[in-house]
């Protein structure tokens, strides 16, 4: 009788395990996939980010007086 709970035990994990590894598999395309027309959540929020940051202007700063006076182009 223990040899069959033994069997049991290690079939429970094994099922455990690749549940485990299936949710992982699906959170990982679902968040970080770099599919070009299907972008995972945390990819695409990080592209916008970065399009954001670069498209902001610097802004031209003088100082005339000792007064620093700053002006977008």
């Amino acid at each position: 009788m223990k040899k069959r709970n033994q069997g049991q035990v290690v079939l429970e994990y094994v099922l455990l395990l690749v549940i485990s590894v299936s949710f992982a598999a699906l959170v990982v395309r679902l968040f970080a996939s770099r599919d070009i027309e299907n972008p995972g959540f945390l990819v695409q929020k990080w592209d916008d980010i970065r399009k954001t940051i670069g498209s902001e202007l610097p802004e031209k700063c003088s100082s005339a007086g000792g007064e620093v006076t700053c002006s977008r182009p």
